[in-house]
């Protein structure tokens, strides 16, 4: 027992005393986490996900502001999550279930600092609900509960933390990890074991005995974990040996909310070299192996896995044009990753200006650069096309030449009538 609490301490202590670099993406944004703390976003803004106290899409990355010494952080599915030095979480964007823990359901458009809890040092967003996990070993959740997503052996939503609890009526325990994208939570034990909970249409849970699981329980054949993803509908699992394991659903056949085919059992991927890490977007699945080179699978139509085409693939395909990779991470159908050199690169789907480039295009079929900064600040006009860009200034002289049109056509009409 002395081992396994001591082994669980040196996982979280390492996992949070350094400043983790961090990409990631949800429903069309973006976050990311340099070293330094600086904490950046991206992208779709209608529920104040972007964190700027405003509800305008933005392809320029804007620094989040009001949370000191940012350590960890991770996207909802259009909400935003932050952890900093003291271990408190700070919210912001859509809060239709409670997802924000502030125990008022109304949207932030700026973060709010969840209260009368502390000592978290991971968190993550799923759909309408989000999960921490404290220095402890215990996991909390709060938000949207119909699948069992908070763990808590019922299905009521709730605007504030509740406990993960067992099979066994007891909390759940000694985790040092957890994922969460859709509507299902993997959680990785000290141990090396893997405990899930939340929805199993697709037997995404490791089983399928039930379509949703209110309560943690063990997945079956799975030992020496030491990294768990989750999509939409699928799970991901990283062994000490390099080697990935999947169940649920294939991505690759989503059609809409649903895919046409799922994994009966969990399956080892072959023909891949040793992985190092593993991330999920909502709808495909990326890694890092032992070179430094990124493998992706799963859907594809947005140009996500970053190949040049839009063809979907069940299995790991390499990508050509990313080198000496660090970090990956996925939204959806929006793919992102550093190099060791810092560069920080995006693919995929651009429809709410979330890729940062500067010529707005719908798809990024290969990877991008994308510039760090917040230079030439911009208003921001989405429609079909994408997001089009305009300095702050010709917006205004914009709207009062409108604003001199209207006024001289209705002194006009008025003369005519007077006139009359």
């Amino acid at each position: 027992m002395k081992i396994q609490t001591c082994t669980l301490f040196l996982l979280l202590l390492s996992s949070f005393c350094v400043n983790a670099q961090y990409v990631s993406g949800g429903n069309g944004h973006a976050l990311i986490l340099k070293p330094s703390g600086e904490l950046y976003t991206i992208g779709r803004n209608d529920y104040g996900q972007i964190g700027d106290s405003t509800l305008q899409n933005t392809w320029l990355p804007k620094k989040v502001k009001r949370i000191p010494g940012i350590k960890a952080a991770s996207r909802g599915y259009d909400h935003s999550l932050a952890i900093d030095s003291n271990g408190n979480v700070w919210a912001w964007g859509r809060n239709n279930y409670g997802q924000l823990g502030t125990g008022l359901v109304m949207d932030y458009t700026w973060p709010q600092k969840l209260l009368n809890h502390s000592g978290f040092i991971e968190v993550q967003g799923g759909h309408w609900h989000t999960v921490g996990l404290k220095a402890d070993g215990s996991v909390w959740a709060w938000g949207h509960n119909f699948y069992g997503e908070l763990g808590n052996g019922t299905r009521e939503h709730s605007p504030y933390p509740v406990v993960v609890l067992q099979e066994n009526g007891l909390p759940l325990e000694h985790i040092a990890n957890v994922a969460s994208v859709g509507y299902h939570t993997l959680a990785l034990g000290a141990n090396g074991e893997v405990y899930a909970w939340g929805s199993n249409t697709y037997g995404q849970l490791g089983h399928l005995e039930a379509e949703r699981q209110a309560v943690a329980k063990r997945v079956q054949g799975l030992k020496g974990v030491k990294q768990v993803a989750t999509g939409w509908h699928h799970s991901v699992a990283l062994d000490s040996l390099g080697r990935v394991y999947v169940w649920g659903s294939d991505p690759s056949s989503q059609r809409g909310e649903a895919t046409l085919r799922h994994f009966k059992n969990i399956e080892v991927l072959d023909h891949l070299p040793k992985i190092e890490k593993i991330a999920c977007g909502s709808w495909h699945t990326l890694a890092i192996d032992e070179n430094q080179e990124v493998w992706t699978w799963g859907k594809n139509c947005n140009g996500s896995l970053g190949t040049g085409d839009t063809l979907s693939t069940t299995y790991p395909i390499k990508i050509q044009h990313l080198k000496d990779i660090t970090d990956i991470g996925g939204g959806c159908f929006q793919s992102l990753a550093v190099d060791k050199a810092g560069t920080y690169w995006t693919f995929g789907f651009n429809g709410f200006g979330q890729q940062g480039q500067k010529n707005p295009k719908w798809n990024y079929l290969f990877p991008q650069k994308l510039e760090m900064t917040e230079e030439n600040q911009t208003a921001e006009v989405t429609g079909f096309w994408g997001t089009h860009n305009f300095p702050q200034k010709a917006i205004f002289w914009l709207l009062a030449a409108l604003l001199f049109i209207s006024g001289a056509l209705n002194m006009v009409l008025y003369r005519k009538l007077s006139r009359s």
